[in-house]
């Protein structure tokens, strides 16, 4: 967005001065004319200094301009409230955009209740926003305004947003142990390897007994460890860099989705994730009035894998020649059975929409029951990982001991 620079007087006669991103110089004004400030000068910056703050936003900041999910969400419900309460959109923004404590969505509603006081509607003043406000947001507004029923749609949005987050949580939480415990498991073995392990290493040296192969495999280890871990530092973050950059070219994205749905522990639940999404955005977006091919446009944004999007691109243009959903998502084999049955009845008898929600339902409890039996298999696994390699580490430091012992002896 461009960059305008400006000078306001507070309702103390204080100036203050400053830089701010907004869609338009009256976007701006509307901003602080609102708060109650005196505007001396709005004037906008030139491009090379727009890069230069934004290049440098974005190597500190890590992307702080966007709006976390639930944020979104919780602003979306307490809207809902206030329109189920017969309050005027405009007001209810008003009210809304007090209440919140992050600026960039407290600036944003501040922006928008402008726009709409100068005859915009809600979903286009929306859409100068898509660091908050994403496609499936502005398209189910602009379908609840066209069909007089904002406070439903809001509604349903926001208890779409919050089963969004709700999935995540659930998953980030199965992960969160045996992620800590891999955590823990790398510092233990890095403390033997480059502390411990080096000091018995130099025992040995002294003592000058031969030594196991287990030992000297370890002594080896450990040597080679201390003395170019900063090429191994190095050489996994050129690997992560490396694999970032490939899975973000058209063929890595293609081969990267394919890996993370048929790998063979977390493709299940990656998969059942991506349906999940898939299906209850359609309903939303089909129960909010969204005509169906706007919202397989909308769908295949959301999925979040190369494989499933372009099966349902490829759907979305059946369609347009007169199929039905079910047929050419059969037809990708990426769908499971299931899916396609009840899509197919839906169409049948005119309630696919309800089929949709009851696929979605069903699947979020799929990947709840599929993320706690891979926790509960994960922690055994890695336990016994972990004891496997510091019983290696502790044997083959015992075992020269003991030799040495009985040669003394």
């Amino acid at each position: 967005m461009p960059l305008f620079a400006y000078k306001i007087i507070d309702a103390n006669g204080k100036e203050k001065k400053g830089t701010i991103e907004s869609p338009n110089r009256a976007a701006v004004k509307t901003k602080f004319l609102s708060e109650g400030y005196y505007i001396t000068e709005i004037s906008e910056k030139s491009q090379a200094q727009g890069f230069s703050l934004d290049f440098l936003r974005k190597m500190f900041s890590f992307g702080a301009k966007k709006v976390p999910l639930d944020e979104v969400a919780s602003m979306t419900r307490l809207l809902a409230t206030l329109q189920k309460a017969k309050i005027p959109l405009v007001e209810a923004i008003d009210a809304v955009a007090q209440q919140q404590e992050n600026p960039v969505m407290k600036d944003a509603l501040i922006i928008i209740k402008g726009k709409m006081n100068e005859g915009y509607s809600f979903s286009k003043s929306a859409r100068e926003f898509p660091n908050i406000f994403d496609d499936l947001f502005c398209n189910m507004i602009a379908a609840g305004e066209e069909s007089g029923a904002t406070d439903k749609v809001l509604m349903r949005l926001a208890g779409f947003m919050e089963s969004q987050v709700d999935l995540k949580n659930k998953v980030k939480s199965a992960m969160t142990y045996p992620i800590v415990l891999m955590i823990v498991a790398v510092l233990v073995v890095g403390v033997l390897f480059t502390v411990v392990i080096p000091k018995l290493s130099k025992m040995f040296e002294d003592v000058k007994m031969s030594l196991p192969l287990q030992t000297k495999i370890l002594l080896w280890l450990s040597g080679f460890i201390g003395s170019w871990w900063w090429l191994i530092a190095l050489a996994i973050f050129g690997g992560v860099v490396a694999f970032n950059k490939y899975i973000k070219t058209p063929k890595g994205e293609i081969w990267w989705s394919k890996v993370k749905i048929n790998a063979p522990i977390l493709g299940r639940v990656n998969r059942q994730v991506a349906i999940s999404r898939f299906a209850q955005t359609l309903s939303t977006l089909l129960h909010s009035g969204v005509p169906i091919l706007n919202a397989l446009d909308i769908v295949k944004k959301i999925i979040d894998n190369k494989i499933l999007e372009n099966a349902v691109g490829v759907a979305r243009e059946n369609i347009k020649e007169g199929e039905s959903i079910a047929v050419p998502l059969k037809r990708s084999g990426e769908f499971p059975p299931i899916v396609i049955q009840m899509i197919a009845i839906g169409e049948q008898s005119g309630e696919l929409e309800e089929m949709l929600e009851t696929l979605a339902s069903s699947y979020e409890k799929e990947v709840t029951y599929t993320m706690e039996k891979l926790t509960s298999m994960l922690e055994p696994m890695m336990i016994v990982a972990l004891a496997g390699v510091i019983g290696f580490i502790v044997f083959s430091v015992v075992m020269p001991i003991l030799q040495l012992n009985d040669a003394v002896g």
